[in-house]
């Protein structure tokens, strides 16, 4: 059975999670006329249970505990099952028309924007199923990313209940030719969040880099350094203008960007990246040094020493 598009007009942020886009999602609805903006529809939060049981009553109960370790009915466990060829392009795309279709029966408004770090593994199949549609996708500094993650309980990424059997988050076991499947049972969860964050950067931006319809924004640009509301405009700019002349209306509005939400920053479980040990810059530069040569990341001259006292340390 063929999938049938969705001919919404639809903005996608994705990222590697911790990237802020559950804040974005949460403000646009008051900048954009017409918009209405959700942040990783139909997917479990351990964390917030009142979200779980909003998510159950509108989409069920099988959907949303059972379903939700079968790629039918969870966006991350197709992202996972589709990357590592579990699942076909024909019934990911199946797939995606059919859970979006449950999210959007109610939705009215002209503009759908969705904030889903689960849709990494599908983001090159979205323009198919949603021919009106963009997609944004937000990285961030892999050093301050992997402190985020290790430091959020939102995260159950490589957990303890992670269940390596039950292949719901990608590892480098998943792929045949990929240099690390060998010794990913050994590699500690830092190491593991280096090799998740250049595998799924590295899948998006060589899928999608190519097309109009795509757009790439640091996190850091977005919200926090101090020339962030040009590049915040420049976001709106992208997401409220599309190529068959359909637009809408918005209204910047910058105090709405001093707001914090889901922030992990007061209980940080390892250092800043100054206190870290010359091995953890050299594990950080092996997985994610070409994309932070890219992005402008890593070039202090603090972390160059590190990583260069590191690497001395390993050939001697």
């Amino acid at each position: 059975m063929r999938f049938i598009p969705i001919y919404k007009h639809s903005v996608f942020i994705v990222s590697t999670g911790r990237t802020g886009t559950k804040f974005i999602g949460k403000v646009l609805p008051s900048m954009i006329d017409d918009c209405y903006s959700t942040h990783e529809p139909a997917g479990v939060f351990v964390t917030d249970r009142n979200k779980w049981k909003k998510d159950i009553k509108k989409y069920g109960f099988l959907r949303m505990t059972i379903g939700q370790l079968t790629p039918k009915y969870s966006m991350y466990k197709l992202s996972s099952d589709r990357r590592a060829g579990r699942v076909n392009d024909d019934k990911a795309l199946r797939y995606i028309e059919q859970m979006r279709k449950s999210v959007l029966k109610d939705v009215i408004t002209e503009l759908y924007v969705e904030s889903n770090n689960h849709l990494h593994g599908v983001v090159d199949l979205l323009e198919k199923v949603f021919p009106n549609s963009k997609v944004v996708f937000v990285i961030r500094d892999p050093r301050t990313w992997i402190r985020s993650v290790m430091s959020t309980k939102a995260s159950l990424l490589y957990s303890k209940i992670d269940f390596p059997f039950l292949n719901i988050s990608m590892k480098a076991t998943d792929f045949k030719d990929d240099p690390y499947a060998q010794k990913w049972k050994n590699m500690s969860k830092f190491e593991k969040l280096c090799w998740y964050y250049n595998k799924l950067n590295s899948f998006i931006l060589e899928k999608m880099s190519s097309k109009a319809n795509f757009k790439v924004f640091r996190y850091e640009d977005l919200l926090i350094n101090q020339d962030r509301e040009k590049y915040f405009k420049d976001f709106l700019d992208f997401i409220t203008n599309f190529e068959d002349g359909f637009s809408k209306n918005y209204e910047f509005k910058p105090q709405l960007l001093n707001r914090k939400i889901n922030s992990s920053s007061k209980n940080y479980v390892i250092p800043h990246w100054k206190e870290w040990k010359n091995k953890e810059a050299v594990i950080v530069e092996k997985h994610c040094g070409q994309l932070m040569k890219k992005f402008n990341y890593g070039q202090e001259s603090e972390w160059r020493e590190k990583v260069e006292k590191g690497y001395r340390f390993e050939i001697a």
